[in-house]
């Protein structure tokens, strides 16, 4: 695949689901507590689906930056749902700590093959989505400065 195919294969993911209403999934948080993300998406707030994991430098190199978002955000009606590629509970749990993210977070546990990889196609990560109050998929890869800058467009 050259160069430009390439290109245009990244721009079509990025743009796969936008304008779409999100779609639902369960998986279970840290305590083993399952979850809907209708529990959180299309309640008024706007949120942000965060696919990571625990053994992804860049999903951690990210953090800080989703952090911030969280903090300066969140009290205007900004969440974060974190949907986690893990297959070892135990890392997930300590980067959750770690990491300072105090957003809800779920896994299924089952890395690459989690529900969330097959319901939104995501095969890198990090990825996100950003769902409007409604549940529509505004946005999706927003990552360091366009995720600053897409948030304070709403907000500001």
């Amino acid at each position: 695949m050259d160069i430009a195919a390439y290109q245009k294969s990244l721009e079509e993911k990025k743009q796969a689901f936008v304008g779409q209403q999100f779609i639902d999934l369960e998986e279970a948080d840290p305590d083993g507590k399952m979850h809907k993300l209708s529990e959180y998406v299309g309640k008024g707030k706007w949120v942000l689906v965060d696919f990571w994991a625990s053994w992804c430098g860049p999903c951690k190199a990210e953090m800080p930056n989703v952090v911030a978002a969280y903090e300066k955000y969140h009290d205007k009606g900004f969440d974060i749902v974190g949907l986690s590629f893990d297959n070892k509970k135990e890392p997930w749990v300590k980067d959750i700590a770690e990491l300072k993210m105090p957003w809800t977070h779920l896994s299924d546990l089952k890395g690459w093959n989690t529900v969330a990889s097959e319901v939104y196609g995501v095969n890198s990560i990090p990825d996100n989505l950003l769902i409007d109050p409604q549940g529509k998929i505004v946005a999706r890869g927003l990552r360091a400065q366009a995720l600053q800058d897409k948030l304070k467009e709403i907000f500001e």
